[in-house]
């Protein structure tokens, strides 16, 4: 009997001590999400309204450039992919993490702002076609 219930206390001993392991690995992930939600605050703080829902401007992305809220998506590359004739439907296919309503929202800034977004889409031109001049020479 006292053989027993030394088993019992051993076992009872190790059950406890496999308990505050986990407890312990528990709180050093609970701690890491606890550190993402704060990075992820931080960086909505950064972001400056827009007037549409589901466009951001934050200087920590794409220099500044309006970027749907979630992605790293700029407006610019929704208006590029409708000019290569892909519908907003398409554009949700080629982007899964986007939704229709995102990529409608988009093109309505892209229409409240035709030469900022125009800009952007110079930009980007002229340093691609700079990157390729560096690249022939």
């Amino acid at each position: 009997m006292l053989e027993s219930e030394g088993q019992s206390r051993m076992s009872a001993a190790m059950e406890t001590e496999r308990i505050y392991t986990e407890l312990g690995s528990i709180q050093q992930e609970l701690m890491a999400v606890k550190a993402q939600l704060a990075q992820i605050a931080e960086a909505s703080k950064t972001n400056e309204p827009t007037g549409h829902p589901y466009i951001v401007r934050s200087s920590q992305m794409h220099r500044g450039e309006p970027t749907i809220g979630g992605s790293s998506i700029t407006v610019r590359t929704v208006v590029e992919r409708t000019r290569l004739g892909d519908t907003p439907e398409q554009i949700v296919e080629a982007y899964p993490v986007l939704t229709l309503a995102q990529v409608h929202d988009a093109l309505g800034y892209y229409y409240d702002h035709p030469g900022e977004i125009e800009g952007y889409i110079r930009e980007s031109r002229e340093a691609l076609w700079r990157m390729k001049q560096r690249a022939s020479s």
